[in-house]
C-alpha cells in the first residue's frame, strides 16, 4: 500500500515526521520499496521504515 500511495511523488521535496521524533526529516523522496523510503537530504541519504512515519508531506505542484 505505501508503494502505490507514494510511488507518484518520486522525485519531490517532502517533510515527513517520525513516531518518536518531532523533528521533520526534509530532503527529496527518491525510492518506495515494500515499506521502506529513500530520502535524500543535503548531506546524506536516509532509508526509513514505513511503519515509523506518522506524516508525510509535499508542497503543491
Amino acid at each position: 500500500m505505501l508503494t502505490q500511495i507514494l510511488s507518484s511523488y518520486l522525485g519531490r521535496e517532502c517533510n515527513i515526521t517520525l513516531v518518536n521524533n518531532n523533528t521533520p526529516v526534509k530532503g527529496m523522496l527518491i525510492a518506495v520499496h515494500e515499506n521502506w523510503i529513500r530520502v535524500e537530504e543535503k548531506k546524506k541519504v536516509r532509508i526509513i521504515n514505513g511503519e515509523m512515519i506518522r506524516d508525510i508531506s509535499f508542497g503543491k505542484d
